[in-house]
């Protein structure tokens, strides 16, 4: 009988049926196209089995000049250098600050959590905190004491961390009165929840603390100016006075004292309302001036300052400056920013709500910082590196300083002028050497505008302040509400709002940077859903592929509704893309439907034009360049590592189930007959690696007469190295060819096939 070659498409293709997809591949795993023929996808190893605190969501690798190869990795808690294996802990502080005396609190006897006592913290859970200067308590060493910790909250007043001592006799307070707390940044989101996220928000505003109780008494009409609560110990009052004058473009505030001020909120000074959105010590700063229908003045040293209480029921925001016992009393304002006065019932809830952000304010960094994922953006400055939290501050790390020291403000950097104190992304212009921020505050003002891109001078990462003898500038974009992202190219960067696509050009002087807007109606799915590969600038948007190569490009996509029908917005806060020049490939990493975190990819061979899919969990990529492989961020059983890719055939050790799934083939012309198979011919090379030379690869076949039948599997064929043609039993009108393998130590890259098969009937 004559064997029949059977020569498939290249790449997957799910835009149609299976059958429709005739001769075509129609599923996949872990494989690649090259050259038009699939091949199992190169393997992953561990780069260090040093584990990593929160979900890598950004990688970044550059070369100091003595060599030294670093990477700097950002996850929702943690900001790491990696070098040589080993990763760095160079996460900012948020504050430092002397706590009383004996702050700690040991719990029971034998265990080793303590409670912390320290007025308005300003953490939140799963913050860390290291302490210095504490002496022994209860059993429980200072060497056990002055430590880092992660926090476990329990009000703004206190919170509790657990030590490796034990407690003696337990419920003593001890570790004297020079005990020092340094706080990290605020750890943020790992995962979006409902209403939050890019293209979400809640109408109205957002709050985000802790604080809650309910009305008492009868309830309330819509004038009454004193509200009794259930209970109002979380609720707080604070009178200080300011240290120095406050003149009309002060942009910080020092206070006598601080004691009951939270980390933001609100104050008046004589008939002034000021929101401030960060607190270091006694310094007020993000100040945000005439505040609640107020008017910006002069203050002078001694003045008394009130802080100004917000509360939220149902729809209605109030302010107050005191209370008594559990009613608030004093300068109670209703319907405040843009709220309206209304009844409430007893019963209702009570929120503290001093971080509210209401439809139309602009954002502050605390503001925002619990809405969306943590997002890290990087990039080296030289030997350093220029970082920013997404919606967040901008912080600088200087490589003379050393691995063990920590990143600091931008805007605190020694010369630093203007520079700003919250952005969106931050990015080193290129070759002209412009330190850019993303979606920041504007010059001299703390709010932060969501479409304004700033400069630093060239050459100058500090220098902001645009004179008549530098660089340094700023433009606002013309269209969309917000910048989502941004890329830089060869040539250009680029910078997508939530509806246009715009290129920021050097140009040199006067004007440094030209503007343009290279298409409206477009966007991108999440801030880091775009990869460049040489001139070549490819992103996702809700609906499509798109390349950039001087012009803006559909990718046709022939899996494309496969993964729209199956794709989780509310999470593509997460979804990346990664390119991986090695191959000509760029993949996208999205959380499929019904899943939190990323499990699925798909992939783009832009030489081959070719698409496949998969499953993989990876949650930050960085290509080759710095080192010789990809490496990728992954989540293993909660416990996070970067992998260092295209290195070996296996998952880390563990056998890597590749496979390659064809859509149907009729065996005799448009299915007319049934056709008996009784051979095949494989044509696969197959690389094996192991000692034992034992590797092999099935060639599975599946067959159905009609194509609403479900597949039945006829043969299991192991093929070797050496198999030369392999026997099976099959009658059926079409068949599927299914080619995998779940072994350790090989590759394989599939040719051709070539079946013997014969008439068989029409019944």
């Amino acid at each position: 009988m004559p064997l029949s070659k059977i020569q498939f498409r290249p790449g997957i293709n799910k835009e149609t049926t299976s059958y429709s997809n005739e001769n075509g591949w129609f599923d996949s795993d872990l494989i690649r196209f090259r050259k038009g023929y699939p091949e199992k996808m190169g393997g992953w190893t561990k780069l260090s089995s040093s584990t990593i605190l929160g979900v890598p969501r950004s990688l970044h690798t550059w070369a100091a000049l003595d060599g030294s190869k670093y990477m700097g990795v950002g996850t929702e808690s943690k900001f790491y250098i990696e070098e040589g294996g080993g990763y760095n802990d160079i996460t900012p502080l948020r504050t430092t600050t002397t706590l009383g005396t004996n702050p700690f609190t040991t719990g029971s006897s034998g265990t080793g959590t303590v409670t912390v006592t320290a007025p308005s913290h300003g953490a939140v859970d799963g913050d860390f905190v290291t302490f210095s200067g504490a002496t022994t308590t209860d059993g429980i060493t200072a060497a056990q004491l002055n430590l880092e910790f992660e926090i476990t909250l329990i009000d703004q007043n206190s919170y509790t961390i657990s030590t490796a001592g034990s407690a003696s006799s337990g419920s003593t307070a001890g570790g004297g009165s020079s005990v020092s707390a340094a706080y990290q940044i605020n750890t943020g989101l790992n995962t979006v929840v409902s209403g939050t996220g890019f293209g979400a928000g809640q109408w109205g505003g957002t709050v985000t603390s802790f604080s809650q109780t309910t009305l008492a008494g009868g309830g309330i009409n819509d004038s009454v100016t004193s509200i009794t609560l259930t209970s109002a110990t979380d609720f707080q009052t604070a009178s200080t006075t300011i240290s120095a004058d406050v003149t009309l473009t002060s942009t910080t505030i020092t206070v006598a004292s601080a004691t009951n001020l939270p980390e933001k909120g609100t104050i008046k000074i004589n008939s002034e309302n000021i929101k401030f959105g960060n607190r270091s010590g006694t310094t007020l700063s993000d100040l945000s001036r005439a505040q609640d229908g107020t008017t910006k003045a002069t203050h002078t040293s001694g003045d008394t300052v009130t802080y100004v209480g917000v509360i939220l029921i149902e729809d209605e925001l109030i302010l107050y400056t005191g209370k008594s016992t559990n009613t608030l009393n004093a300068g109670v304002v209703r319907g405040a920013r843009g709220t309206s006065a209304a009844a409430h019932s007893a019963g209702v809830n009570v929120s503290e709500a001093h971080d509210f952000v209401g439809w139309g304010e602009s954002a502050s960094t605390s503001a925002t910082s619990g809405s969306n994922i943590r997002l890290w953006s990087q990039d080296n400055w030289g030997e350093d590196v220029a970082m920013a939290v997404f919606d967040g501050t901008p912080y600088y790390w200087d490589k003379t300083l050393g691995l063990s020291a920590r990143a600091t403000d931008l805007a605190s950097q020694t010369g630093a002028s203007d520079a700003p104190t919250i952005t969106r992304r931050i990015m080193v212009s290129g070759a002209d050497r412009h330190l850019v921020c993303f979606g920041c505050n504007p010059i001299n003002e703390t709010d932060q505008d969501l479409l304004m891109v700033r400069w630093s001078s060239q050459g100058s990462f500090v220098d902001w302040t645009p004179t008549a003898t530098n660089t340094a500038g700023s433009n606002r974009i013309s269209s969309g509400s917000e910048i989502v992202s941004a890329q830089k190219t060869r040539q250009e960067m680029l910078i997508w709002t939530d509806t246009s696509l715009h290129a920021m050009r050097f140009t040199g002087p006067p004007f440094t940077f030209s503007f343009s807007m290279l298409a409206n109606n477009i966007s991108i799915i999440g801030p880091n859903a775009v990869a460049a590969i040489g001139d070549r600038i490819f992103w996702m948007d809700r609906e499509n592929f798109y390349a950039y190569a001087g012009s803006i490009q559909v990718v046709p996509c022939t899996v494309l509704r496969y993964i729209f029908d199956d794709i989780n917005l509310d999470q593509s806060f997460k979804f990346f893309a990664a390119p991986n020049k090695m191959f000509d490939e760029v993949f996208w990493f999205y959380v499929s439907s019904g899943q939190t975190e990323i499990d699925r990819y798909v992939k783009f061979n832009f030489t081959g034009n070719t698409w496949d899919i998969g499953t993989l969990s990876r949650t930050a990529w960085v290509d080759t360049g710095i080192h010789d492989n990809p490496r990728g961020a992954g989540d293993v059983s909660s416990t996070n590592y970067i992998y260092v890719h295209e290195n070996g055939e296996d998952d880390d050790g563990s056998a890597m189930t590749s496979y390659i799934q064809s859509s149907d083939f009729d065996l005799a012309p448009d299915g007319e007959q049934y056709m008996f198979m009784s051979r095949l011919i494989p044509d696969i090379s197959i690389t094996d690696s192991s000692a034992d030379s034992s590797g092999s690869v099935n060639y599975i076949i599946k067959t159905r007469n009609y194509p609403g039948d479900s597949y039945t599997t006829n043969s299991t064929n192991s093929v070797t190295p050496t198999t030369q043609q392999s026997f099976l039993r099959a009658r059926a009108r079409q068949a599927a060819l299914r080619v995998e393998s779940s072994t350790t130590d090989i590759a394989w890259t599939l040719g051709d096939l070539r079946i013997e098969a014969r008439p068989d009937g029409r019944r």
